[in-house]
């Protein structure tokens, strides 16, 4: 069995969507369906949490067809954008599966071509959420149940034990859906056998998978570290500016250069972004095809693919 070379993969994936930046254009859009996936109220707000309901009752009740309207868009808005993460998602698969020829497409055809996978995907995360959504619950009665009884030894003992069981099974539904993903749009498989496909890959995997995930984790710390050290520049360069400005022209301009201080920031920002989300999910296809088409040999699926990624040079990028 062939080890897997990590420190490869990252560095194949940097290479492969810092030379094709076109990528960058579907890890935006991955970046937007994440913020509308996390659109919803927030409860730690300058406003006690009573008084806000408050409001938004008020204000329902005083504008009903206008929150009615507003609700809809936003329903809208979140439907949208989760489906645009989904095909972006496809897009970067299948443009960096086959680099040289998608480097060639416009982003719009390349959509339109993931657009067919959309059906599949959806029903693949209906799938595995609503089975671990039942397990929960199931796991759940006998903790409330103890807990409605008082019996605080053996409610703690059941939430232990219940924490437990659904701690593995979320780490398995996750690779299940990201594994059962790249089948499908790989492979064009069924969503039985995509999913079969995944459990088996997983299961002959778990360490390695472990392992990739523990990394992307860190790299999500290290993108985090890195947006807020950008501060730090941003405040050297403007602070300055925007104090001779409040000297000079008075309040007005000191507001005008923290104004383009922020917009400059959030450029910069986005772009570091949008490259890290191309990055991330060019390392797990990367990963996957060692894992599924090297490690394990498995020439049937393989003859299916053109793994192009393998023998990816500078020059042909």
């Amino acid at each position: 069995m062939k080890n897997i070379n990590y420190l490869d993969i990252l560095k194949q994936a940097c290479l492969i969507t810092w030379k094709n930046k076109f990528l960058w254009f579907f890890g935006f859009l991955i970046f937007l369906g994440s913020i509308g996936s996390d659109l919803r109220v927030n409860d730690n707000g300058f406003i006690a949490q009573g008084e806000k309901n408050q409001y938004l009752i008020t204000f329902i009740q005083n504008n009903p067809t206008l929150s009615f309207v507003l609700g809809v868009i936003l329903i809208l808005i979140v439907l949208v954008l989760f489906l645009l993460r989904i095909m972006a998602f496809v897009s970067i698969v299948k443009s960096v599966n086959n680099i040289k020829l998608y480097q060639q497409l416009s982003t719009t055809s390349i959509l339109k071509e993931s657009g067919s996978y959309l059906g599949k995907l959806i029903w693949l995360e209906i799938i595995v959420g609503s089975a671990l959504f039942v397990i929960g619950f199931v796991l759940a009665i006998p903790v409330l149940y103890l807990f409605a009884l008082k019996a605080k030894i053996l409610s703690y003992f059941a939430l232990a034990l219940a924490i437990s069981i659904a701690l593995p099974l979320i780490i398995l539904a996750y690779y299940l859906i990201k594994y059962g993903s790249f089948y499908v749009i790989l492979t064009n498989e069924r969503l039985r056998v995509a999913l079969e496909s995944a459990y088996a890959l997983f299961s002959k995997n778990i360490k390695d998978s472990l392992i990739m995930g523990l990394i992307i984790v860190m790299a999500n710390i290290a993108l985090v570290a890195t947006l807020l050290l950008l501060l730090l520049p941003a405040v050297i360069v403007f602070a300055p500016l925007g104090l001779i400005a409040h000297l000079l022209f008075a309040k007005t301009a000191a507001i005008v250069v923290a104004g383009i201080a922020i917009l400059v920031y959030l450029i910069i920002a986005v772009a570091i972004v949008s490259w890290y989300e191309s990055f991330v999910q060019t390392c797990w296809l990367l990963f996957f095809q060692q894992i599924a088409f090297e490690k394990h040999k498995d020439k049937e699926v393989a003859a299916e693919l053109e793994v192009v990624v393998k023998t990816v040079t500078p020059e042909s990028i």
